[in-house]
C-alpha cells in the first residue's frame, strides 16, 4: 500500500483508540542504523504554534538514544488487527540492541528523507523533537499516578515533536 502526504489538519482521526487501543510505532535512524519502539501512550495537540506529538520515552530504552542523537523521528499507527498486535507487542518486548527485530518483524521499512517508517501503517507522523523534559517525582500533583505508573521512580522523558509532515494510506489502494 502506498502513503500519499495530506496537510496535518486534514487527518480524521480518534487520537484517543489510536494511541490507547492500536498501539504505535516510534521510530529513529542514526549513523545508518534504525531503531523502533512500541509505545501506548501519547498525545497529538499543538504548541508552539505548531501541530505536535507528546510522546514519552523511558532514557534506558535503546530507541532513546536514537532520539537523542538524531532529533528526528516517525510515529506509525497500524490498523488493530490480531497480526499487528502480536508485531507490536514483540517490537515492544524485543531490545534493538540484541538483535535485529525490525527485519524479524517482517514490516517494510522506508524513508521519507531520512526519517524511516514503516509501509503498512495507515497514517504515519514525520517529526522533528522541540522540546525534552524528565518527570520528576515532584511534578506529579497526583501522586497515586507516580504510584501507580512508576513504583520503581524508572521515570519517562516527555517530548514535544513538531509534526513536520502527516502520511496516510492512500484510498486508491
Amino acid at each position: 500500500m502506498r502513503l500519499k502526504e495530506i496537510e496535518t489538519k486534514e487527518i480524521l482521526i480518534n487520537p484517543f483508540s489510536m494511541i490507547e487501543d492500536d498501539w504505535f510505532l516510534i521510530t529513529s535512524a542514526i549513523n545508518g542504523k534504525v531503531n523502533t519502539m512500541t509505545a501506548a501512550s501519547g498525545a497529538l495537540g499543538h504548541m508552539f504554534r505548531k501541530n505536535v506529538a507528546y510522546i514519552n520515552v523511558r532514557p534506558e530504552r535503546y530507541t532513546h538514544d536514537f532520539i537523542e542523537a538524531s532529533q528526528i523521528l516517525s510515529l506509525s499507527f497500524f490498523d488493530n488487527t490480531q497480526k499487528n498486535k502480536e508485531i507490536l507487542g514483540y517490537l515492544g518486548r524485543t531490545s534493538g540492541r540484541e538483535e535485529d527485530k525490525i527485519t524479524k518483524s517482517g514490516l517494510t521499512l522506508s524513508y521519507y528523507e531520512e526519517i524511516p517508517y514503516f509501509e503498512e501503517a495507515h497514517t504515519v507522523f514525520l517529526c522533528r523533537c522541540l522540546f525534552r523534559q524528565p518527570y520528576t517525582s515532584n511534578g506529579f500533583l497526583d501522586k497515586n499516578v507516580e504510584d501507580y505508573y512508576y513504583p520503581k521512580r524508572d521515570y519517562h522523558d516527555m517530548y514535544v515533536c513538531e509534526i513536520m509532515k502527516t502520511l496516510v494510506r492512500s484510498e486508491s489502494d
